[in-house]
């Protein structure tokens, strides 16, 4: 007997064929969402205000975690609900029933260091957002956050990158404002074009923290930042992506942010010698007074 799905899930009307393998494990839906849901969601959608949290809007991104959202009264019922649902094991075994082999082909040892299959690890919601992502006794620490990014004056959201190397898999759901006249602010994924792999499970990277050079890749999909569209994607060295330049508005960039974390790295980040000695240098007593001049 299967589960019922559930209509809140950003996965309730994917399927596995849906999942493209090239170049990485990712999906991208239009009409993610049941379109009632959506609308529901949508009207309910926080004031900025509120996802600032006291924090005064300029051009940058601003996040409001799940460990926040789940206990302010200021969010709507639906979207608490929601927020708990996609930071639960409920959610997690659809991600596992539906990319369950990929994510093994990533990470041939996650099962092996957790002690326990896949199907069987177990749940937490990062406690903490992005300053405590590990929940106590869990396997994997799921996040769920809403998102405003404000670019009032020109500028690139972010070139291409790779997410950090504990990181199992992330995904976006837009909730672009019918009032949004600005063009770009797309989801691309991208793919090497010249080999930045050290080795299988190592990637290249240019400058801090996780930037790949962009004439070392191509764009092979963009995923156009429009209302209820969903992409996510399997973590690895080579899951590069970017954010397309947007024009300037005074409407910020609306979307809920998922992720995952495991308590070792997936991969490598391999950074160029100076940065490499940068880096070290910073961690030492004093040794900032040294790292700024490399």
């Amino acid at each position: 007997m299967t589960n019922p799905v559930n209509p809140l899930s950003i996965l309730s009307r994917a399927a596995k064929a849906d999942l493209v393998t090239s170049p990485y494990p990712h999906l991208v839906i239009t009409d993610a969402l049941d379109p009632a849901v959506f609308a529901q969601l949508s009207r309910e959608f926080p004031a900025d205000d509120v996802i600032l949290n006291g924090r005064p809007p300029k051009d940058t991104w601003f996040d409001y975690p799940a460990c926040k959202v789940v206990k302010d009264d200021r969010v709507s019922p639906l979207w608490r609900e929601f927020f708990a649902y996609h930071t639960s094991k409920a959610f997690f075994d659809e991600l596992v029933a539906l990319a369950g082999p990929q994510l093994r082909m990533l990470a041939p040892d996650l099962e092996k260091k957790a002690g326990r299959s896949l199907e069987d690890f177990k749940v937490g919601m990062r406690p903490g957002g992005r300053g405590d992502p590990l929940a106590d006794g869990a396997d994997v620490s799921m996040e769920c956050q809403f998102y405003l990014n404000y670019t009032r004056q020109p500028r690139v959201v972010r070139g291409p990158h790779v997410d950090r190397p504990s990181e199992l898999f992330a995904a976006l759901l837009y909730f672009r404002r019918e009032d949004d006249e600005s063009s770009g602010s797309n989801l691309e994924v991208c793919e090497a074009v010249t080999d930045i792999y050290p080795h299988p499970r190592a990637v290249q990277i240019s400058t801090l923290p996780a930037e790949v050079d962009a004439a070392k890749v191509r764009t092979v999909k963009s995923a156009t930042y429009a209302a209820n569209t969903l992409v996510l994607f399997l973590n690895s060295a080579k899951s590069i992506h970017a954010v397309s330049p947007r024009t300037p508005t005074a409407v910020p960039r609306r979307h809920i942010n998922f992720c995952c974390d495991v308590r070792f790295d997936l991969f490598e980040m391999k950074l160029p010698a100076r940065l490499a000695a940068k880096k070290a240098l910073e961690g030492l007593p004093m040794g900032w007074r040294l790292s700024k001049y490399l």
